[in-house]
């Protein structure tokens, strides 16, 4: 090998191991200083680290993102506008040149010491979700924290802390999962998707220890995320068991009236003047659309839905090659 050969590699930038996608939102801390903060954090680690960060163009911290640009380790992706968290965190993650990657909020929610930990922990799962010890925190903050976890449950969810955004995954799960705004809810998709999902306790940063309000659309929109994602996760693949059997329900109330109805006036009860009639046939023809939306559902799924888009395969033990069966081969 020349001597130029040598000078090029030498010059040539090293790979990360990890790649860390910061979102910025409205609510941030001293973005120069959370940086540093979560560099010094990282040492420890003894790898090649880089820094994704997402701004929306009419954001007020995107001239103070924009300023890091100029650093090595840094990227910044600016959006013309503000997206939903959603795509900003699949921008970022798709930008990331590690297979590692680490999401963080642009504030201290965690101590930054407990970082390596959560990383190192990614060794033996698809994604490493942390979890707030808060014994310290504001009591409406934990008031709140439980309302959530309780509204969390109809996932199904076995998860403490889903409002932490601290969390590490392989790059390749956002390519599995139907992801829309329900970011808060990704470790309950991923593990329903498959993927090994681990809970990891981590103390409460300082900083995130302080009363912090929201308002009521956060509330609303957080209740309906999770039943959007209980429907999903339940119905998905089979939505006509829910409106067949919503149907169901309700064509079998309206033929149960109208046989009382048949019953009165076999004793000489007049309908003519009863909008209990109208009501029986209404229920009837109502049962039966509801069943019809669940049928019309399950038949698109049935046409459309790949077969291997809700479930991934781990791997495959002891198979061999002959054993292996194939299309248009007999089968045993």
């Amino acid at each position: 090998m020349s001597s130029q050969q040598q000078q090029v590699i030498d010059a040539a930038p090293i790979a990360p191991d990890l790649s860390v996608v910061i979102c910025i939102e409205q609510r941030a801390g001293d973005i120069q200083s959370i940086l540093d903060t979560y560099r010094t954090a990282l040492e420890p680690l003894g790898r090649t680290v880089e820094f994704i960060f997402v701004v929306g163009q009419g954001s007020q911290h995107a001239a103070e993102v924009g300023a890091l640009a100029a650093r090595e380790d840094v990227k910044v992706v600016q959006l013309p506008r503000q997206f939903g968290e959603a795509l900003r965190l699949r921008e970022g993650v798709r930008l990331a040149a590690a297979e590692d990657v680490l999401l963080l909020p642009p504030y201290l929610q965690v101590v930054p010491s407990a970082l390596p930990g959560l990383v190192e922990k990614l060794a033996t799962a698809d994604l490493v979700v942390a979890s707030r010890e808060r014994r310290r925190d504001a009591f409406l903050n934990r008031a709140r924290g439980a309302a959530f976890r309780n509204v969390a449950r109809i996932t199904g969810s076995r998860f403490e802390d889903l409002g932490c955004q601290v969390r590490v995954l392989k790059r390749g799960i956002l390519d599995r999962i139907v992801l829309q705004e329900q970011i808060g809810f990704l470790p309950i998709l991923a593990e329903h998707a498959g993927f090994k999902v681990e809970q990891v306790g981590v103390p409460q940063a300082a900083d995130d220890q302080s009363y912090r309000s929201h308002d009521l659309r956060s509330y609303a929109h957080s209740t309906l995320d999770a039943l959007s994602v209980g429907f999903l996760m339940r119905f998905l693949q089979k939505p006509f068991r829910l409106f067949g059997a919503i149907g169901m329900v309700l064509a079998l109330i309206g033929v149960l009236q109208g046989m009382l109805l048949l019953l009165q006036r076999a004793n000489g009860v007049a309908l003519s003047d009863r909008p209990a009639l109208l009501l029986a046939v209404l229920l009837v023809v109502l049962g039966l659309q509801v069943a019809a939306v669940g049928l019309i559902a399950e038949v698109v799924l049935f046409t459309r839905l790949p077969a291997t888009s809700t479930y991934r395969i781990r791997r495959i033990v002891g198979q061999a090659e002959h054993e292996v069966w194939r299309p248009g081969e007999p089968n045993g």
